[in-house]
This record gives C-alpha cells, structure tokens and sequence, in this order.
C-alpha cells in the first residue's frame, strides 16, 4: 500500500519549537503603553464624574496589548484610583478610554 503524497506533509516533530513560535507570534503583537493627552484625561474625568450607573466600554492596556471591557462599574475606587468591575479591576493609569453605552 503506498502513501502517496501523505510522507510529505509536515508534522510536529518538535513540540517546544511550536510553542517557542507561538510565543513569539504574540511578542509580535505587543504594544507600548500610548500616553494620554490632556483632553482625553478631562474626558474620562468628566465620564467617570457623570457616571450613574450605566453599562461602560473601557479601553485599557494591560502587559503589552490593549483590551476593551463592558460591564457596569461596581465601585470607583478614588483612594486606590482604580476602577472595580465584578470580573475586573484597573487602575486609572491604565485606563485609556471610557465610554457610557
């Protein structure tokens, strides 16, 4: 019985090389921190100030990659200066947007 063109394809003979690569592949993808500007931090000021219980898309960044959240905000945490969703918290430095949908 032959094989055909299966002894060709490829196979992982190298379990650690693959995940050596797909490590590198979300190195790749980091991000740096971006800084904020004034009116952008005014901005998310004014949201957090206004806020009253409605549900928030937060853009944030955490360890190198920017990430969205929407859920309603559980606490402000102004000693801590962190925001505190039930599944989630992040600190205001990290916040990058916030929007009331």
């Amino acid at each position: 019985m032959s094989r055909g063109m299966k002894k060709f394809l490829p196979f992982a003979s190298l379990k650690e090389q693959a995940l050596f690569l797909a490590e590198m592949q979300q190195q790749k993808k980091r991000v740096e921190k971006p800084t904020l500007s004034e009116d952008q931090c005014a901005e998310i000021n004014r949201v957090l100030s206004e806020y009253t219980g409605e549900t928030v898309l937060i853009y944030y960044y955490n360890r190198g990659f920017i990430k969205t959240h929407q859920a309603k905000i559980k606490k402000i945490d102004t000693l801590y200066k962190r925001l505190v969703f039930t599944d989630l918290t992040v600190s205001f430095t990290n916040l990058l947007h916030i929007e009331i949908i």
